[in-house]
């Protein structure tokens, strides 16, 4: 009873969230920060640009060809640049051109090592240097090789300023892709943080939960999840996943909390699912509920009316002693089952209320439809006799007991109390007996008494 009631403590504290940026906290989150600098401006660097008219007009033609599609002519312009000048802009020009056509095609070697000269002839200003460093962790990326990517991306993290959502997400995804999961945390909360739309948000979430319980953090993907289901209320695996962790952690209440109020909201739909609920409030103290919820199943049709089901509501409503209920229930069974288990039970209902003539009638339904094990069969046989036995109906007391004589474990009982019945009647006898005399003997008195006075 206190797990369902701490269950329904949980249950209201779980609340949709209003503010976006309010964000959960776990061990692995409570330290992030943001990976680079959010604020302040670049180096300054002098640029020196075209240093002749010829090369800068070779490369708007070059411009041009690629914005016409016609990769052969630029390249073969771009190549000319190249062979003509030893000066460190233009052929950064030219360079950062060959890594983005190499990346284009996937030669991504090749975009690697056009990428990295750009970079060593740091020629061109630091957002350009920094946007190539970029290039290089996702050529390498393209190629397979995470910890190469990783490490390109941590040396632009190192230099720029305020990056993007974008390249969190990107840097959190290498390191999920590596397996290094505790890294990953940071920059996938910090891109969660910056991220405004719920469409952008769900990937995110995802992964965090992914690696929280990759880090077998289930505290950590407990809240996680809770705030999913706050964004995406009617995403059913998330209610499953939130249940099972913390199902995981040995949480009943929890458990409880989360399966309960998926039920409210509407999220299940399959018999298992409110069979798996019923069973889980009967579990933890609260057998009326359980009835309830899968008598609620069996209504709306989600749940079977077979005879195992209706065996469970009965039983839940014995259990919640209420026997009214639990009566009805078990009537359902009692018709639908081959054995006579369930009249025996009925019977049983009945003889604690003192109703002596219901009990009798749903014995004796018992012991004609039989299929019952020894214990039963000999108890429906007892307890008749013993219904009887209440109602003063001694002769058929002693007959039900006679019967109940022939089964090991009532034999005992049955004879002990036909002697009981047996010793009474003959105590009744003998008072009888001595009434009548008594009676004659004060007649004869009398009768004396008046002769003597005549």
């Amino acid at each position: 009873m206190k797990i369902f009631l701490k269950s329904v403590l949980l249950i209201s504290s779980i609340t949709v969230v209003s503010d976006a940026n309010a964000l959960f906290s776990t061990k692995y989150t409570n330290s992030c920060r943001p990976l680079a600098k959010e604020s302040g401006e670049y180096p300054k660097k002098k640029i020196k640009g075209f240093s002749s008219e010829s090369l800068y007009k070779k490369m708007q033609e070059a411009n041009q060809a690629m914005a016409d599609g016609n990769k052969v002519l630029a390249k073969q312009l771009l190549t000319e640049v190249k062979d003509s000048t030893t000066d460190g802009y233009p052929l950064s020009v030219v360079y950062q051109y060959f890594a983005r056509m190499e990346y284009e095609v996937g030669n991504f070697n090749g975009a690697v090592n056009n990428a990295k000269k750009v970079i060593d002839l740091d020629a061109l200003p630091v957002q350009a240097l920094l946007a190539m460093k970029k290039q290089v962790a996702y050529a390498y990326l393209a190629k397979k090789d995470i910890k190469n990517a990783i490490k390109w991306m941590n040396d632009y993290f190192a230099q720029v300023i305020k990056p993007p959502v974008s390249d969190y997400k990107t840097l959190a995804q290498l390191y999920y892709q590596d397996k290094q999961y505790k890294n990953a945390v940071c920059p996938a909360y910090i891109a969660l943080k910056g991220t405004t739309t719920k469409k952008d948000k769900e990937p995110l979430y995802k992964m965090l939960f992914g690696l929280h319980f990759s880090l077998s953090d289930l505290d950590g993907s407990a809240k996680v999840l809770s705030e999913m289901i706050n964004f995406w209320p009617q995403e059913k695996k998330y209610w499953e996943q939130l249940f099972s962790i913390h199902y995981q952690r040995g949480d009943t209440a929890s458990a409880l909390a989360v399966n309960e109020l998926a039920y409210k909201k509407g999220i299940w739909e399959k018999e298992s699912e409110y069979k798996n609920l019923a069973s889980l409030h009967a579990n933890t103290g609260a057998p009326l509920t359980a009835a309830l919820r899968l008598e609620d199943g069996i209504k709306k049709g989600v749940v079977s009316q077979s005879l195992e089901n209706l065996k469970l509501v009965a039983r839940y409503w014995e259990q919640a002693k209420d026997r009214n209920k639990a009566i009805s229930a078990y009537t359902k069974v009692a018709n639908a089952d081959s054995s006579g288990e369930y009249f025996y039970r009925i019977g049983n209902m009945y003889f604690e209320q003192e109703k002596y003539n219901q009990a009798i009638d749903n014995f004796a339904k018992a012991i004609n439809k039989g299929k019952m094990k020894s214990v039963e069969a000999g108890y429906s046989r007892l307890q008749k006799g013993a219904a009887h036995f209440y109602l003063g109906q001694e002769d058929a007391a002693i007959a039900a007991m006679n019967s109940a004589k022939n089964f090991d474990k009532t034999k005992k009982q049955a004879i002990s109390w036909i002697g009981f019945i047996r010793e009474k009647q003959r105590i009744r006898e003998e008072l009888r007996k001595d009434a009548e005399q008594i009676e004659a003997e004060v007649a004869a008195e009398k009768a004396e008494s008046e002769n003597r006075t005549n």
